[in-house]
């Protein structure tokens, strides 16, 4: 999309939402050695028609140690074998089906991994994103197109979910989870999520002499084996953003940085209209990237007109930005119009989360889960899955699934938002809410109760009569009236912020809040 727009995409026409994760229950303490995963249960998926991407196969499983028969080949045909191409990177769902899915269902099924494998690599050279169906800037996207990133998709093999269009019935059920993955695997064995899946990509230029492997991938491999090295969680807002977009601060990167702060971790909350850049050793980093309005150009990340966004890496440093396509490629030169996560790669960061097209914020991985779990000694990959609300969507994570933090924070505590009411008190625990305003009185304070109608859940109707949450709101919205119930920020207005707040939760049950019922 191009970049004149300023907001991402099609969130734009939905105004930004962004909002707390659903949890159920109070905190419970993260056993960080638990969560780790052996090198058997890691599956790698290699394009048999790439030697770039075999190459990166047999790096990493040298590297981890992984067993030499938990690599599979698949065969996607390629237009350029460099990989510079980058229509490569995408396939339709037939072909997904056919020469991706079924291939590595077979070979699961007949080594009997199905149920050993816990974690599947894809690698540069194996397609990127499924295309198909209407645009993502069509009002229904949410419900009907069928587009989607590979990875997605691969977390759902034996479901028979994927392929199914838009994010309705299509939840996570590991979303905002107290217990790792295997734990939750061991007790949901029918729960559509089979799989976590990483991706191990970045730029093609530049190939090793000696492993042929890109000099990006093979920085991306070697840094997830590096001890961490201490540093700052940087977690940059923008006061300019207009209103809409302007609820982003307040309910996804404002709840990143107060949890942070509430496990004990040294933080740069940034809440001024500038990008932040030069810092040194940030360890784990979220912000609006290239829709922060203070951005400095293409490419966004990197050395920019002197200067360096955001700056310097630690080992083990891990991202989050709210850009609606950041991997969108990996191809290399890259065509800009929003910032890429390729090149926060390039810049040192060691794990990534993107989407390949646009997801809506309604679907975007939410920070203050991914970086919180990832502090307190969860490997990203699994942090990375407790954070994305809808399976089978657009997102993507990137890096080596192994990462994690050797020293683990301290478990959530009893005020995780820090605005001075306990967890167990609070009507809603995840975003900071001193007044615990709740107009409606159902329980659940107005800046996390979406669900403006009162039937349990925030709904669409998807522009048609009878309306949901989201067409009320923006009714009342247009035609100037005001209703505490629909001011969900409180600022005695209803607005494009209010929309926003309502949007992140579609399809959820308000919350989480302890009073509701």
């Amino acid at each position: 999309m191009p970049r004149s727009s300023r907001a991402p995409g099609w969130i734009a026409a939905w105004a930004v939402a962004v909002a707390a994760a659903l949890s159920g229950g109070p905190p419970l303490p993260v056993r960080a050695a638990e969560e780790r995963f052996d090198p058997s249960e890691i599956l790698i998926v290699v394009n048999e028609e790439s030697e770039i991407s075999r190459a990166i196969g047999r790096y990493y499983r040298a590297a981890r140690q992984i067993p030499a028969s938990n690599v599979v080949g698949v065969r996607t045909p390629l237009r350029d074998a460099t990989l510079s191409d980058p229509r490569d990177e995408t396939t339709s769902n037939a072909n997904y089906a056919r020469r991706i899915r079924d291939p590595i269902q077979a070979f699961l099924t007949s080594d009997g991994l199905a149920d050993q494998i816990r974690v599947i690599v894809t690698t540069k050279g194996v397609p990127l994103r499924i295309s198909g169906g209407p645009g993502t800037m069509s009002p229904t996207a949410l419900r009907d197109h069928p587009r989607a990133s590979v990875d997605a998709e691969l977390a759902l093999l034996f479901s028979g979910r994927d392929g199914s269009p838009g994010i309705v019935d299509m939840a996570n059920p590991f979303f905002d989870s107290r217990v790792c993955f295997r734990a939750f695997r061991a007790a949901n064995p029918e729960a559509p999520l089979r799989y976590l899946v990483a991706r191990l990509t970045g730029y093609q230029t530049d190939l090793d002499a000696e492993t042929g492997v890109p000099r990006d991938v093979k920085a991306l491999i070697d840094r997830g084996q590096l001890p961490p090295t201490p540093g700052a969680w940087l977690v940059d807002e923008d006061a300019s953003q207009k209103p809409g977009m302007a609820a982003g601060n307040l309910a996804l990167l404002g709840p990143a940085a107060t949890m942070l702060k509430s496990v004990g971790q040294f933080v740069l909350h940034d809440q001024t209209g500038i990008f932040r850049s030069d810092v040194e050793s940030v360890l784990g980093y979220a912000s609006w990237g290239s829709n922060d309005r203070g951005d400095a150009g293409p490419p966004f990340y990197g050395s920019v007109k002197g200067r360096l966004y955001p700056g310097h890496f630690a080992h083990g440093a891990v991202s989050l930005d709210i850009v609606s396509s950041n991997a969108r490629t990996f191809t290399f030169p890259a065509v800009y119009g929003q910032s890429l996560i390729a090149d926060l790669i390039r810049s040192g960061v060691s794990g990534a989360a993107g989407h390949v097209y646009e997801p809506t914020l309604t679907a975007v991985a939410r920070p203050h889960i991914f970086l919180r779990r990832y502090a307190q000694g969860v490997p990203a990959v699994d942090a990375f899955f407790r954070s994305v609300p809808f399976l089978g969507w657009t997102n993507v994570y990137v890096g080596d699934p192994l990462l994690h933090l050797p020293t683990a924070a301290p478990p959530d505590p009893d005020d995780l938002d820090g605005d001075g009411v306990p967890d167990r008190r609070d009507n809603c625990s995840q975003i900071a809410n001193s007044d615990q305003r709740d107009s409606n009185g159902d329980g659940f304070g107005n800046l996390c109760d979406g669900d403006v109608d009162n039937d349990g859940r925030v709904t669409t109707s998807w522009g048609a009569a009878p309306p949901g949450d989201l067409e009320i709101i923006a009714a009342a919205i247009a035609g100037g009236r005001y209703h505490p119930d629909l001011d969900l920020d409180g600022n005695r207005r209803v607005d494009a912020d209010d929309l926003s707040l309502a949007q992140i939760g579609l399809l959820y049950p308000p919350g989480p809040g302890a009073h509701g019922p």
